[in-house]
């Protein structure tokens, strides 16, 4: 017949597992309602499995630290991968999948590149043209092509854009990609002279 185990000592062992009993002892093997003393979820392990280690408590937590350690892991590799693709990186490595605040060298942008596309051969998408175009430099480029805007900028290079020459008055639509290549923005103005 195995021995009593005392109730005060098994909630000693839970507590310095980090978990709080809600309930009485209610044996080796039955659930006990608990509060994890770190994130304060309500969790139920069995005090057998606590006392045997074959649990640390929390598994939320233990998921957490676990995951924690695994970055921890791969950001040494993960910044030599960055720095061989010709990013800085400015702050700690956030996962694979996130968006990772950097400084390309080769252009001198903060940009925001995710680790898998750049261990897939993605680059600066500044570089390449296909960045995020800020609303306020977008109006600027349009103004200097000669054309006044309608309508807030739609947000991308290559929708168009109603506009109004400023020249002729006439309205059109460019697209700032069209503008960007060197295309007129005012197609009537952009005809010769007969």
């Amino acid at each position: 017949m195995p021995r009593r185990i005392d109730p005060d000592a098994a909630a000693a062992v839970m507590r310095a597992a980090g978990l709080e009993p809600l309930e009485p002892y209610p044996g080796w093997s039955a659930a006990w309602a608990c509060r994890c003393l770190k994130s304060a979820h309500r969790i139920a392990p069995t005090y057998g499995s606590v006392r045997s280690g074959a649990t640390s408590g929390c598994r939320r937590c233990g998921r957490a630290a676990a995951a924690a350690r695994k970055l921890a892991a791969g950001s040494e590799r993960a910044e030599a991968d960055m720095r061989g693709a010709g990013f800085q990186p400015l702050e700690p490595y956030p996962g694979a999948a996130a968006r990772w605040r950097c400084r390309h060298l080769a252009c001198g942008r903060v940009v925001h590149p995710r680790l898998f596309s750049v261990r897939a051969g993605s680059g600066c998408l500044a570089c390449a043209g296909r960045a995020p175009v800020d609303a306020a430099v977008a109006e600027a480029e349009l103004r200097a092509a000669g054309m006044l805007p309608l309508v807030p900028f739609p947000g991308r290079v290559r929708t168009p854009w109603p506009s109004r020459c400023t020249r002729c008055g006439r309205t059109g639509a460019p697209s700032l990609n069209n503008i960007r290549r060197g295309q007129g923005a005012c197609v009537t103005c952009a005809w010769p002279a007969r």
